[in-house]
């Protein structure tokens, strides 16, 4: 098989997969009022600490205007306070409630059963080299091998 026909499947499995992923987290999060954009702003905030808006959008891959309009729910929740940098006034943090935190975790442990269903049939060592594997390929948009060559 060419190598273009492989690639093109493991996309399109890739792709199948994320879909059923974010399917499942759609069952399961809406019992809780929160989209995954927001389960990963309370995550990133959970396991960075309070961070800016820019922050918060840089780390998750989306638009400030986006991590704005989750953070106004989530605001509203009470799951995040909005707080003023001390060194400049202009920033606006976002850090993580109890609320927030309490919530965090039940949801953790809904989407564990989710991962599980999802990775369980996998060993350990497998699941430590897709990680190694997307955290290159993810490197590797920011800066890649001419057409035609891999970076292997």
């Amino acid at each position: 098989m060419a190598e273009n026909e492989t690639l093109f499947q493991v996309t399109s499995m890739f792709r199948t997969l994320l879909k059923t992923i974010t399917h499942e987290w759609n069952k399961n999060g809406s019992r809780y009022n929160l989209s995954l954009p927001q389960f990963k702003i309370l995550y990133s905030l959970q396991t960075k600490g309070p961070q800016n808006v820019s922050q918060l959008a840089e780390a998750l891959g989306i638009t400030s205007a986006a991590i704005t309009g989750a953070t106004d729910k989530l605001l509203a929740e009470g799951l995040v306070l909005r707080e003023r940098g001390e060194a400049d006034r202009r920033v606006v943090f976002v850090t993580l409630t109890d609320a927030g935190k309490a919530i965090l975790e039940e949801v953790k442990k809904d989407q564990q059963i989710v991962l599980d269903k999802v990775f369980h049939m996998l060993p350990q060592e497998d699941i430590q080299h897709l990680k190694r594997i997307y955290g290159q390929m993810l490197a590797n948009v920011d800066n890649p091998c001419p057409p035609g060559q891999n970076s292997k």
